[in-house]
């Protein structure tokens, strides 16, 4: 398991509020830090799940406020249930299918 700098830490607590999966954020961890990472140690570091129960106070409120943030943008204000995940999943899969 790799030892993460407290950037690497906010790095996947960020992307995991904005709704990546474990295995997108060790992906994008691997890209952006070129170390790798598994999806349990990615997990830990997401209070929603059962393996973040201790995420600390400070890392806990950051995840909050990033979801927050993310949630409350213009494009959620459409009805329906959590539109900016779904147009994200669809902007994924459009990208997914154009580099293939």
């Amino acid at each position: 398991m790799a030892t993460l700098n407290k950037k690497q830490k906010l790095f996947i607590v960020q992307s995991l509020a904005v709704f990546n999966t474990p295995q997108e954020t060790v992906s994008l961890v691997k890209e952006e830090f070129d170390i790798d990472v598994s999806r349990q140690q990615v997990e830990s570091y997401d209070p929603t799940k059962f393996a973040g129960r201790d995420l600390s106070k400070e890392l806990k409120e950051i995840f909050e406020n990033t979801r927050e943030e993310y949630l409350s943008q213009p494009l959620n204000k459409i009805s329906g249930a959590n539109d900016i995940v779904q147009l994200k999943i669809l902007s994924d899969l459009l990208w997914t299918k154009k580099t293939m």
